[in-house]
């Protein structure tokens, strides 16, 4: 056999030729990915898209204590910095996801080959071949691709590479995380960390334990088959794999490990649902204002702000705690008042009943009724749409339980549903600061899900009862009546009103006897009260007087206002409030303090606004005397009930058949007003012993203060109201001695 000779020239082609092919393929592979760059595989998006994600981001609503009310969104997610972020998030992360990803430039090399050689060819258990900054990359810009072939899957995986290097020469390795964390979906339509957190442990990210943090990052994984409220137990075997690899990391020791994968999943759940959480009527009344606000000031560009992507921060004048206290009340009370109600209307339709009756109402609720509308426009029969309403169904309605709203499933037909909504007791609840106007609770019904109605709104009115009966003794003391000036206990001549009116009295006195002006007050007494306004002679003056603290609402000039047959609302009757508690001073009710945008920006800033509206010995008077009310009078019981011993001044109202029941309650620090009553006036209770506003209204007004001031972090001061600041006015509120208590001013 002939041997093989060594030729010198051969080896040499051949290592040419291998260097030509390895440069050659290197040269090739560049250019592809230049290619790709610029649009070889489809359009890329630029630099600037990548400095600059695009993503939507949440207006967050902040109360006055920066604690989180809500947001609007499409995504709800809240943006936040890398400062913000716990340790154990970053290394849970990083142990997790990509071990390497403070080594590699945005593709690890040695993860994508171990990928392919396990997973792909062996088919064993590999890893993912994804580095956290591609990861970053496909969420950034890649969501729309949805179920797509192999070939552009294949084609997506390329474009990644090239963003995930481009994220990498663009942003630091902590940069790149906390964009992970503003972009990532946890589940509960939850995007983003910081939306998460809150979502799941209503906490901030920086606040997570070891346990908590390994969760979130678990989740990340699979938010829908991983939701560690629908399905605990997948969620804590992913999140002890999370424990475990932060083991293997040295992040803890194998004993830490082991008793933090322990530890049950304890969640505090807060349903981003803008209908659940606190101040629900307030945000979604807010939402209008804020979408008001967007169409009145452009961006500098022109272009709107849009509440629901441009991350906007919306800081309130609400107090959380506050809230939450007046939410409590109001379900603590409302428990035990619908209660009463179903009990003393049981078998009977309240709305046949009474002064205010109407028979006909539940049948011309049902065919106001959407199901009815769209069964007639399917060309129904009557017959044949009443058997529908008359069938029963399984439905959720809407129930207090344990002192909370609540829904429970149940079997009704659509009549009966329609009856027992319309017996559900309705409320309005407003706390206002006295000196500055800022609104710190508001609570528009019982429930937002089930009844929209807001009934603190101005748009919203209701009777009010004697609660206008301030602004009469007010405007009396400016025409010289004291509170000792002597009225005859008889019925009211009023010149041209009809000879039969004769409102019925309190019966705390015998006709003919005289009766002091405080004490026709403090018990609301309404024969006293029309007597006066027959001597007055002239309602317009009432309204002049009511218009002065800034009621809006129309108001006829008729004898019978000074009883309060008007409609006002709420919001309107806490603010006029305010002119009493601060001497005179109109302080109006507002909410917004400041919008900023998503970084920091002052967009938008809301001041105080106050007026001058009434005299201040007027104001003082009133005041004195609205102390008697709470002292002696008809609202007293918010002293024996609830222990609150601060100074105190306020009025009850109650409505002709106890339709509307009022109180109204204030010291120098705070206004708060609140109605009880039905969606229909027609709806109403059946005695004074459950419908009268010391009964159904002024048990939420006392729980409410009884709450805020046993939290003494809220610092609502204790202090007496202040006197007029001209001394040498003389006042007697002693009707049983002649003797003036002459007012002096305090010493400096």
């Amino acid at each position: 056999m002939a041997k093989l000779k060594f030729n010198p020239k051969d080896f040499w082609s051949v290592f040419k030729l291998t260097q030509i092919v390895l440069w050659g393929f290197v040269l090739f592979v560049i250019l592809f990915f230049v290619g790709v760059n610029y649009g070889l595989l489809g359009k890329m998006p630029d630099l600037e898209n990548i400095q600059n994600p695009n993503n939507a981001a949440s207006t967050t609503v902040y109360s006055s204590d920066i604690e989180v009310l809500g947001t609007y969104y499409t995504e709800n997610r809240i943006e936040i910095s890398y400062d913000e972020l716990s340790p154990y998030l970053v290394k849970g992360l990083v142990a997790t996801e990509d071990k390497r990803f403070y080594d590699h430039s945005g593709i690890d090399l040695k993860g994508l080959f171990r990928a392919i050689v396990l997973t792909g060819i062996l088919h064993k258990e590999g890893g993912g071949g994804s580095t956290l900054t591609q990861q970053l990359a496909k969420n950034l810009f890649h969501q729309d691709f949805g179920k797509a072939s192999r070939l552009t899957r294949v084609t997506q995986k390329i474009k990644e590479w090239v963003l995930a290097a481009k994220l990498e020469r663009t942003f630091t390795k902590e940069e790149l995380i906390n964009i992970y964390y503003n972009t990532v979906e946890f589940g509960s339509l939850s995007y983003g960390i910081k939306t998460a957190t809150f979502t799941y442990f209503y906490k901030t990210p920086a606040e997570l334990k070891p346990e908590e943090a390994a969760l979130l990052i678990a989740v990340v994984n699979a938010p829908s088959r991983l939701n560690p409220r629908r399905y605990p137990e997948r969620a804590i075997v992913r999140r002890n794999l999370v424990i475990d690899r932060m083991g293997e990391s040295g992040i803890f020791s194998k004993e830490q490990c082991d008793s933090l994968k322990k530890i049950k999943i304890k969640l505090n759940y807060h349903n981003p649902d803008f209908r659940t959480g606190l101040a629900t009527y307030f945000r979604e009344y807010l939402r209008q204002e804020l979408q008001n606000w967007c169409d009145k000031n452009p961006k500098p560009d022109g272009s709107k702000w849009n509440i629901y992507q441009d991350g906007l921060k919306v800081f309130t004048t609400v107090n959380s705690r506050m809230q939450k206290y007046a939410e409590d009340a109001m379900g603590e009370h409302l428990t035990y008042l619908q209660d009463a109600f179903f009990k003393e209307w049981h078998g009977r339709d309240p709305w046949k009943f009474g002064a205010k009756a109407k028979p006909e109402m539940l049948e011309r609720m049902m065919h106001e009724s959407d199901r009815y509308q769209e069964m007639k426009s399917e060309g129904k029969s009557d017959a044949e749409i009443k058997q529908v309403f008359n069938t029963k169904i399984p439905m959720t309605i809407f129930s207090w339980h344990g002192n909370k709203a609540s829904s429970i499933d149940t079997v009704m037909s659509p009549l009966d549903s329609l009856r027992y909504f319309m017996q559900i007791i309705q409320v309005g609840f407003l706390a206002v600061d006295a000196k500055t106007g800022e609104i710190k609770a508001w609570i528009g019904g019982p429930n937002l899900r089930y009844f929209q109605l807001d009934h603190v709104k101005k748009t919203t009115r209701r009777q009010v009862g004697s609660t206008m009966k301030p602004f009469l003794y007010g405007m009396a003391y400016e025409r010289n009546y004291d509170p000792c000036t002597l009225i005859p206990y008889l019925p009211p001549e009023c010149t041209g009103i009809d000879k039969s009116w004769n409102p019925e009295g309190s019966g705390k006195f015998e006709d003919g006897e005289m009766v002091p002006v405080k004490d026709g007050l403090a018990y609301s007494d309404n024969r006293i009260t029309s007597r006066i306004m027959c001597e007055i002679g002239d309602p317009s003056l009432l309204v002049d007087f009511a218009k002065r603290c800034q009621i809006e609402s129309p108001l006829d000039a008729v004898p019978s206002l000074c009883l309060g047959t008007c409609d006002i609302s709420l919001y309107e009757m806490v603010g006029a409030y305010t002119c009493f508690a601060n001497l005179g001073t109109y302080s109006k009710p507002y909410f917004l303090k400041r919008i900023e945008d998503k970084d920091g920006n002052i967009l938008a800033t809301f001041n105080e606004t106050h007026k001058e509206a009434i005299a201040e010995k007027t104001a003082y008077v009133l005041t004195e005397m609205l102390k008697g009310v709470v002292n002696k009078g008809t609202g007293a019981g918010i002293r024996s009930k609830y222990g609150l011993q601060m100074p105190l001044a306020g009025k009850t109202g109650t409505t002709q058949s106890n339709s509307d029941a009022w109180f109204m309650c204030y010291n120098p620090n705070i206004v708060v007003g609140a109605w009880v009553g039905f969606e229909q006036p027609s709806v109403h209770f059946i005695s004074n012993s459950s419908g009268a506003g010391a009964t159904a209204a002024m048990p939420i007004v006392g729980g409410f203060l009884k709450r805020v001031y046993a939290d003494r972090s809220l610092q609502l001061g204790t202090g007496d109201f202040s006197l007029p600041s001209d001394s040498s006015i003389s006042v007697n509120f002693n009707c049983t001695e002649q003797p003036a208590d002459t007012v002096k001013k305090k010493d400096q």
